[in-house]
């Protein structure tokens, strides 16, 4: 009796082995890709980008975050007036189910004290050929823990300027297609929202 519960139990561990090891070989080769449209130009690094309003967004897959699904978003402020985004309100959409960011600090803390939020480095050269001007333009600091009394998490971008924010999800670890929700991008003067749509596909590598 005492060996068919050995025999069982190291059963269960090799399955469980198989299962782990099955689960993170996945993840290592997902390959997010960006899905073309009419409104999107699909960089060459796998992000997509588009214009409206006076306001560019390109979103890109960051391939080095094994642990959560995090896309690097640039925001450029082509208006003459100052714009702003409230991380909170952007959000994942996969199999129907609505993802919103983790807090920075809560996915920094997960990826550990090594990690850096950066964008991949050919992204300046995808740009100059989507949209060689954005290059030129100064780049302010995203400061998305400062609050705003009564509005939450904020960024603000001066006129002409662009930035950078980094969103975070709970990685789902499946290949059902995802949409990256930018919603109400906010024109401080016109008081006119800006909503931004990526899609993107997952495939095994």
């Amino acid at each position: 009796m005492n060996e068919v519960k050995i025999v069982n139990k190291l059963w269960a561990i090799l399955l469980l082995s198989i299962l782990i090891v099955g689960c993170g070989g996945f993840r290592a080769t997902r390959d997010i890709v960006a899905v073309p449209s009419e409104e999107m130009t699909v960089l060459k690094r796998k992000g997509a980008a588009t214009t409206k309003n006076n306001i560019s967004v390109a979103a890109i897959y960051l391939s080095d975050v094994k642990q959560l699904d995090g896309f690097g978003i640039m925001i450029v402020n082509e208006t003459h007036n100052w714009i702003s985004v409230k991380q909170e309100e952007c959000m994942l959409v996969q199999n129907g189910e609505v993802r919103h960011p983790i807090e920075n600090t809560l996915a920094l803390a997960r990826l550990g004290s090594g990690y850096k939020p950066k964008m991949p480095n050919e992204l300046s050269t995808d740009v100059y050929d989507w949209h060689k001007d954005i290059n030129t333009r100064k780049s302010v600091a995203s400061s998305l823990d400062a609050k705003v009394a009564g509005e939450g998490t904020k960024l603000s971008i001066i006129a002409g300027a662009k930035s950078n924010i980094f969103l975070y999800f709970n990685n789902q670890g499946n290949t059902a297609p995802m949409q990256l929700l930018i919603p109400n991008v906010y024109n401080e003067t016109t008081k006119e929202r800006t909503s931004f749509s990526f899609k993107f596909e997952v495939q095994k590598k």
